[in-house]
């Protein structure tokens, strides 16, 4: 014969309540403080002008998540282009237009209609 004491089924009723919406706010915590985390990660936007048939600055230090935005500041249309795997980042830009892009990772450009014309991202890791 088993004798169930309905008072222990019950306290073990509300300690599983107690340990789902502990864990529960336990996790909820967790996912708050890497959010904050990568919140905290300051990013700067930073210019590249194209002028005088160059980019400049030519070379920029940058971290993944910062904005740039290129400037055309000549009187002829300019692109940018990845200079290894040659894959177009840009469209023409006429004079006085601008691209925007996030940075993900280090890039070589360059010019597309005007190949001598070269810049360089690198990329700075965040600790």
């Amino acid at each position: 014969m088993i004798i169930v004491n309905e008072h222990h089924a019950s306290i073990k009723k509300i300690n599983i309540k107690i340990l789902f919406w502990m864990v529960s706010g336990l996790l909820y915590l967790i996912v708050q403080n890497v959010e904050s985390a990568e919140n905290s990660v300051k990013h700067t936007q930073h210019n590249v002008e194209i002028s005088g048939f160059a980019f400049v600055p030519k070379k920029l230090e940058v971290k993944p998540g910062d904005t740039i935005t290129w400037i055309n500041k000549d009187i002829v249309p300019h692109n940018i282009v990845e200079s290894i795997e040659k894959s177009v980042i840009s469209p023409d830009l006429a004079a006085g237009e601008t691209y925007t892009l996030v940075v993900k990772k280090p890039l070589v450009y360059h010019c597309g209609l005007h190949p001598s014309m070269k810049g360089k991202l690198s990329l700075t890791l965040v600790p």
